[in-house]
């Protein structure tokens, strides 16, 4: 089994929005050029800081969102979100993969340990309350689908371990 990297889907657009930003900033320092061309240096200036600042902030937000994600691989699945502490748990230690609906309690995909404890995948969340009712969103059935399959694969390889 190889390693898969599942993102949330706010994760995804935040990391657009960032390289949308950078596109921005380029332009926008490109823009001193003209001013230059007008004999504005002070404007120049000006707009070339502004358009570093625009870039500055989109690669910001791009590495924070491209950083939260999680990776399952045959050794566990290991996830981290934009700002917290990553996180990891080996195979070994899980006994089951519950991708919770909108209806149902939890607010990300969850890891329920042999020994009982329930581990949150904290950067594979719902992006919704149990409020709305327009459902889950696909990113998050295909994210969750990805760890349970990647479970799964790892209990067929070790079938002394899956009781």
């Amino acid at each position: 089994m190889g390693s898969t990297t599942v993102r949330a889907g706010s994760s995804s657009g935040l990391m657009w929005a960032g390289a949308a930003l950078v596109f921005i900033g380029f332009f926008t320092a490109l823009y001193s050029v003209a001013l230059l061309v007008r004999s504005e240096f002070v404007s120049a200036a000006l707009v070339v800081l502004l358009g570093l600042l625009v870039i500055a902030a989109g690669i910001a937000l791009f590495v924070l969102a491209r950083r939260a994600c999680a990776r399952v691989d045959d050794r566990g699945v290991s996830w981290s979100t934009m700002l917290g502490a990553r996180g990891f748990v080996p195979w070994e230690q899980v006994h089951q993969v519950v991708v919770p609906q909108m209806h149902e309690q939890g607010d990300s995909v969850l890891l329920w340990l042999r020994d009982g404890t329930v581990v949150p995948v904290d950067s594979l969340r719902k992006t919704q309350s149990a409020d709305d009712n327009t459902g889950t969103h696909e990113w998050y059935q295909r994210s969750g689908a990805a760890v349970i399959r990647a479970h799964q694969q790892w209990l067929a390889q070790h079938p002394q371990q899956s009781r």
